[in-house]
């Protein structure tokens, strides 16, 4: 009896343990996956006080390991804390942090087979929020906490990490905490939001946060060649990246040649890239180029470290001519006469083919260039809606149209009628400049792009912005954003394939163009 017993007992005890065990990836499979994912408080309402990655003085130069997110003075303390996707807990602690109040960490699974943890610190249960148990579930935007009162402020640290499901760690390391694990979290919940949503195909990661360097050169087959730090390389149509090749050198740009491109050089040379990856022999221009190349009149635009603007032939060899005193270039366009500069010191030069200024005018603020119907330069600016002759003067095409700006745009379409972004408000007007309609569109940041697409206006903006609307209406058919900050550039492409390319900082995506419109019908 006593050994019956003793095997009893010791059965009854390895099950338990067994089920204990298997406990986490029970709670898990019953959690489900994470199929929408949102910031963990109203980013209306409070603001990044801390990025990811900043250097702290109070905790000797160590890097921040997430972003804190400030409510502002006596608006922060007791504010609700919302889980960013669903998934299980695996740390709960009112007292996970001491003094620095309380931690949350939840292990979240994605579709894709990937998985984060999102971790919330500085938070509390003082205000009658529960904090929710180990192992449990939570959906998106369940309440799981309250903003603490903390030092040196009430804010809420917010991380999102792909190693230590039940440490709260120290909310700084000594490295690079990408290095080790971490991830931005802005970016990571845009870009998953984005690869959440129905119109996503695919994405191509890659290096520069800033980029891209240069406008990428798309191929017939819709591949594109690109640079990407100190490399070349190919993207297929579908986002594979097919070759790198390294470059020994820094690159500018990429010129078209024939099926494939040319590779600029700030040291002046010039180097073909073959389809394959393969380089080519370069030569020497004997200029240097601290710029993307402009393409212009048949010719190519540089700017170079001594301020000039040079004009290269087709071929890349020969200069053509030289104009002196020109600021870095922000954006730019041109017509059959006239080139229009917008620079980095907020001035709009216009310039002839043969390399002479005309005009020379001091913005408040960078303006949006555009071409209109008949052909002509305008120029969209703090000041209104300017028309630019051919001799470079400017007049003020009406007082009717708002002030523009650093994130205004202008685009018209094939029956002339005008579409202006402020920053805030999209509004048409018809050839005759009367209003037709306007739509808000909140929240757009960075350097904008408008284009009409058939029947949609599509904007796009370097912080990642993306808006389709009914050009005859204003009505919005949707909107989404992905990753970009104030450094990055923009580059977007609607192709006849029905993909809607863009590449801003570090990545390229293609949307399903149908599919964003689904909205619209």
């Amino acid at each position: 009896m006593v050994v019956k017993f003793k095997a009893a007992f010791v059965f009854v005890l390895l099950a338990c343990c067994l089920t204990l065990a298997a406990s986490p990836a029970t709670a898990q499979t019953q959690c489900g996956f994470a199929d929408s994912i949102q910031f963990p408080v109203d980013t209306s309402a409070f603001r990044l006080a801390q990025d990811f990655g900043a250097p702290s003085p109070r905790h000797q130069g160590r890097f921040h390991t997430g972003e804190d997110w400030y409510g502002g003075r006596g608006s922060s303390y007791g504010q609700p804390v919302m889980a960013a996707a669903a998934g299980r807990v695996t740390f709960s602690s009112p007292n996970g942090w001491g003094r620095d109040g309380g931690v949350i960490i939840i292990d979240h699974t994605f579709r894709d087979g990937t998985s984060a943890y999102s971790m919330y610190g500085h938070i509390t249960d003082a205000t009658g929020i529960e904090f929710p148990a180990v192992f449990t579930c939570v959906r998106p935007g369940d309440v799981i906490a309250a903003v603490g009162d903390i030092r040196p402020a009430p804010h809420l640290h917010f991380e999102i990490r792909t190693a230590n499901p039940n440490l709260p760690g120290a909310g700084y390391a000594w490295d690079n905490p990408e290095a080790d694990g971490w991830r931005r979290p802005s970016k990571f919940v845009l870009n998953m939001q984005m690869q959440l949503s129905e119109s996503f195909l695919w994405r191509a990661d890659i290096a520069d946060g800033t980029g891209p360097i240069t406008p990428p050169i798309q191929l017939e087959d819709y591949s594109l060649l690109f640079l990407d730090a100190n490399r070349v390389m190919r993207a297929s149509s579908d986002g594979r990246i097919l070759w790198r090749a390294v470059l020994q050198r820094p690159a500018v740009g990429l010129l078209p040649s024939g099926d494939s491109a040319l590779i600029a050089y700030a040291s002046g040379d010039i180097q073909p890239v073959n389809r394959d990856g393969t380089l080519g022999q370069s030569w020497q221009t004997g200029l240097t180029f601290d710029s993307p190349p402009m393409p212009a009149w048949g010719v190519f635009l540089f700017h170079t470290p001594q301020n000039e603007l040079v004009a290269l032939d087709a071929s890349g060899r020969t200069a053509l001519w030289r104009l002196a005193d020109v600021p870095p270039v922000q954006r730019w366009v041109n017509n059959q006469t006239l080139l229009g500069l917008m620079t980095g010191t907020n001035e709009m030069l216009t310039i002839s083919p043969d390399g002479q200024m005309l005009d020379h005018a001091s913005l408040r603020e960078p303006g949006a260039l555009s071409l209109a119907p008949d052909g002509g330069l305008m120029a969209y600016t703090r000041g209104g809606l300017w028309t630019i002759a051919d001799d470079g003067t400017w007049a003020l095409e009406s007082d009717v149209f708002p002030q523009g700006g650093r994130t205004g745009a202008l685009a018209f379409d094939a029956n002339g009628t005008l579409y202006l972004f402020d920053g805030a408000v999209m509004r048409a007007y018809s050839s005759d400049r009367s209003a037709l309609w306007q739509s808000e569109l909140p929240d757009i940041s960075g350097t904008t792009s408008l284009s009409v697409e058939g029947s949609i206006l599509l904007l796009t903006s370097s912080a990642g912005h993306i808006a389709a609307l009914q050009a005859e209406t204003g009505a919005v058919c949707n909107r989404g954003r992905i990753w970009g900050d104030w450094r990055s550039r923009l580059w977007q492409r609607l192709n006849d394939d029905g993909v809607l390319r863009l590449y801003v900082a570090d990545q390229i995506v293609g949307l399903d163009w149908s599919e964003f419109l689904a909205v619209c019908g």
